[in-house]
This record gives C-alpha cells, structure tokens and sequence, in this order.
C-alpha cells in the first residue's frame, strides 16, 4: 500500500438466523428477492448534523434530512417489511439519541428493587453515549473500572423524520423500523454511581451493542416479539415483549414533548422480563459470546472481550473497585 494511502474500509459481515415470527411478517421478508439491492444504514452528516444515511455503492444520502419520504418508500416496497441490513457502521445516530431503561415492572422486580411511581407515570430515560456504539460480531468492550458486566435484552426503533411535542396518533408515521438492542452495563459501578440519585454514567456509556438488520413495523407485533439470549450456546433467558407498560408510540411521544428528535436517532424501550444476567444472578465473562434473538430481526452475536489493560496513571486513586451489584 502506498505511502499516506487510507486502507479500505472495514466490511463487516452480518449474521443473520432464521427466526420465529408472525405468519405474515415471515412472507413479507422472505417475498423480497435475494438478487435486490437492500440499502444499508450507515453514520452520515447533513450540513454540520450527524444523520442516518441510506448507503448504495460509494454515495450516501441523508435519511430524513431534507426529504425522507422517497428513501423509506424504496426502504417499504415492493417488498413491505422486508429486513435492510446494517452497514460498515454499526448504526447512525443524532447527538440526542434516547434509551428507556425497562418498559416492564418484572425487570425491576427481578432486580431486587422496588418500582418507582414515577414509572406509571411516564417512561423514564437516559441518554446513551453514542461514540461507544458496536455491531454485530464486534468484541463487547470490558471497563478497566468494572468487575461485575452484564447484558440486556431489548428492542428498539429508528426515528425516519424529525419532530417535537409528537402526538401518540402520530407517532407511528416517525418509527422507521426495529432492531435488536444490547444496553451493556458495568453492574456494581452503576449501582455505586447511581446511589447519588444521579447517572448513569461509567455503568453505560463504555459500550452498546445493536444490529443485525432493520424490520419496519407493518411487519412485527411489538407486544409478541419472541425474545432469546444465549450465553456460549446455553439459553439463558427465554422471554417476550408483552405486558409492556408503555407502547413504541407512547416512547416516543414523551421523548419528543418540550424537545425536538431528529431523523436517525434511536430509541430502546426497556430490558424484556428477565433478560439480563442481575435478573438471574449469572454474569458473563471474557471470552463468553452473547447471542441475543429477537424474532424478525435476527441474531445479535457478540464476543465478550477481556478487561481493558490501562496505564498505571489511569483513572483516580480514590477509586480501587465498587461493591457487588445484585442478589
């Protein structure tokens, strides 16, 4: 390779299983040809804003910015629900992407703690940091900090055009499509953290994990969603996306009241019941590999690496470790 010549960009292969789903939404996928070019998602810019972007060959266009409804009529038909795969990126995101921690009160329950009010009230969030975001096959990042890692199970939609103070009757017209969503957690720092009634911070914002593929929502139930994690090929959780307390539409009217949401975001809507390792009291190591399924969408696969290695420097001296999360 010459001299100052960029290597070529990274492909990265995307894993895809045959999953168990609505009769309908099974002839809609397989009705699309295998010879047709499927756009892919990738990171992109519109101007000085960080978009969605429709990738076909060495060209990209801006996914709702300026004009989205051309892109995600191709992206809908001929072929209605079919999946559209990631791209060499494993997603775009606009800098206010939204996360909902669990939409289910068995999560907290399994958890060991007590359901706020405030959860029947509203879907209460965080925002993730979307620097740390990986794809499918990529190594789950371990925090130097952290002694105690975990995974969690969820869904979670694309936001296709951009918005503010969304109705629950509109809000379906804005859901692009669904993924397969990993909210990696440092269990015992978040919990350390989170004790100041502030956070998360170092407990999420090291690394998430998404992917395979896109599924738009005419082509799924989002309350019967089949919902499997395996640790080095062992079920571990065997769940589903019903009794939610709060629909995809209700998510994103309250992440768009009082604030404006942009074309590209994503938001998840919660841990499924018992789907994740401080549920169960079972905690994945290096080396484990995590598959999460989620039917319709494909299998999210992902090596756990080993802890990260850091300077001797790193970090603060008044932290050593954080106490143990969890039963």
């Amino acid at each position: 390779m010459g001299a100052g010549r960029a290597p070529p960009p990274r492909r990265r292969r995307v894993h895809r299983r045959s999953s168990t789903h609505r009769r309908g939404a099974a002839r809609t996928v397989r009705s699309a040809r295998r010879d047709e070019p499927r756009p892919r998602f990738t990171r992109g810019r519109h101007g000085e804003r960080p978009c969605l972007a429709d990738r076909e060959g060495d060209a990209s266009r801006p996914v709702g910015l300026p004009r989205p409804q051309p892109i995600w009529v191709r992206l809908r038909s001929p072929s209605s629900g079919r999946r559209t795969r990631t791209g060499s990126q494993p997603a775009a995101y606009s800098r206010t992407a939204g996360l909902l921690p669990s939409t289910r009160t068995a999560h907290a329950a399994g958890s060991g703690l007590a359901v706020p009010e405030v959860f029947s009230r509203v879907p209460i969030c965080y925002q993730c940091n979307i620097e740390t975001i990986i794809g499918p096959e990529d190594p789950i990042i371990w925090p130097a900090y952290s002694e105690q890692l975990d995974f969690e199970l969820e869904a979670g939609f694309f936001i296709s055009r951009s918005g503010r103070n969304i109705s629950v009757e509109e809000a379906p017209s804005y859901i692009a499509g669904v993924t397969i969503f990993n909210d990696v957690s440092a269990r015992d720092i978040q919990f350390y953290e989170m004790s100041m009634n502030i956070g998360p911070s170092k407990g999420k914002g090291f690394c998430t994990a998404m992917g395979p593929c896109v599924l738009t929502m005419d082509a799924l139930d989002e309350y019967a969603l089949q919902c499997t994690a395996r640790v080095n090929g062992e079920v571990w959780v065997q769940s589903d996306t019903s009794g939610r307390r709060y629909s995809f539409a209700e998510v994103l009217a309250w992440a768009s009241f009082s604030e404006p949401i942009f074309a590209g975001e994503f938001l998840a809507v919660g841990t499924v019941g018992g789907g994740c390792g401080l549920e169960l009291d079972r905690w994945i190591k290096p080396d484990d590999i995590v598959e999460l399924e989620v039917s319709g969408l494909g299998v999210l696969r992902n090596p756990v690496g080993a802890k990260e290695e850091v300077p001797p420097a790193a970090g603060l001296t008044s932290y050593t470790s954080a106490p143990w999360a969890g039963h």
